[in-house]
């Protein structure tokens, strides 16, 4: 069965990426409708680099399911748009999602700490707090449907005493957190800190590339990373430390295409090939513009121009 295979690569390496990949693709186009509709009568690809890919937009309009929608279990909707649609990606369980997202973070970042400070809502229907939630088991989430509560944030981070913290958040509750500038946070050794999102210029326009050297400085005894993921996709990418490239794990394929042609470019709008998406599409095209390094790293360049804003940073500002 395909799923056995595709977690067997997951968890060995045993198996061939590019095979799985056309493979998956074959089987989705069997037992997906919204698929079938989408490629229509084109051929099977040759090359998984072929596989055509499904515009995040469309998991707004479709079910897009490689199964029958009435077993659904898990639904992650993603963040709110300009124009208010939100996307919903409906799974059967989260069994390829947990796995994947737990070796490829310890695999890069190293071990996750027991005790969690999340600064993101603890919603259902977030992928982003679904992951922290399998990540750690004790944890304090310091916003909610009400908004970010940055007094308890830092009272809670001054408050880390022996045992090393996992803290979690999005770069603009970061960039909220240490604009008060109450750091520096001496957590204890072991500590990690994660920052996931771009500012998306939903509510102010602040270069990206300051919040690395600053929460490097306000965590100066954490290993402070970075986190790239999208609701539409079961694995992510991480930056080891922040401010690096991002590395994809072995079962998930980038490519950058012209936006125009869609023909391979260096730099240009990116695709991704995410084996652990059984339930859904294997080949997802977003708005985010990046530029692939010959070493396979990603660098992120920003969104498409023109694009809606979207992202785990819209969480917090949609509850400003």
């Amino acid at each position: 069965m395909i799923r056995d295979r595709i977690a067997r690569f997951l968890k060995t390496g045993e198996g061939d990426f590019a095979e799985l990949a056309l493979a998956l693709h074959a089987w989705q186009r069997e037992h997906n409708a919204d698929l079938a509709a989408f490629v229509g009568d084109a051929p099977l690809p040759a090359r998984w680099e072929e596989i055509p890919a499904v515009p995040v937009s469309l998991f707004r309009d479709l079910a897009l399911t490689s199964f029958d929608p009435a077993e659904t279990a898990v639904v992650f909707r993603t963040s709110g748009t300009t124009s208010g649609r939100r996307g919903a990606v409906r799974l059967r369980d989260t069994e390829l999602y947990d796995l994947g997202a737990r070796l490829h973070a310890e695999r890069v970042a190293g071990p996750i700490p027991a005790r969690g400070l999340f600064l993101h809502p603890d919603l259902e229907d977030s992928s982003l707090a679904h992951m922290c939630r399998h990540f750690v088991r004790d944890a304090v989430w310091l916003a909610n449907r009400d908004g970010f509560d940055r007094a308890a944030a830092i009272a809670a981070l001054h408050a880390v005493r022996s045992e090393p913290v996992f803290v979690a958040g999005t770069a603009l509750a970061f960039h909220d957190l240490l604009e008060l500038d109450a750091g520096p946070f001496a957590l204890p050794r072991g500590s990690l800190v994660m920052v996931t999102g771009g500012y998306k210029g939903q509510v102010r326009g602040v270069p990206e590339g300051e919040l690395a050297p600053a929460a490097q400085s306000a965590f100066p005894g954490a290993h402070v990373v970075a986190e790239y993921g999208m609701t539409e996709l079961s694995s992510q990418l991480w930056a080891t430390p922040i401010g690096s490239r991002f590395r994809a794990p072995p079962w998930l394929g980038v490519r950058a295409v012209d936006p125009w042609t869609g023909e391979p470019a260096a730099q240009g709008l990116l695709r991704f090939y995410d084996l652990a998406n059984v339930d859904t599409v294997l080949a997802i095209e977003t708005a985010d513009v990046g530029r692939l390094l010959p070493s396979g790293e990603l660098e992120l360049l920003g969104r498409l121009p023109g694009a809606e804003p979207r992202g785990c940073s819209l969480t917090i500002e949609e509850l400003r």
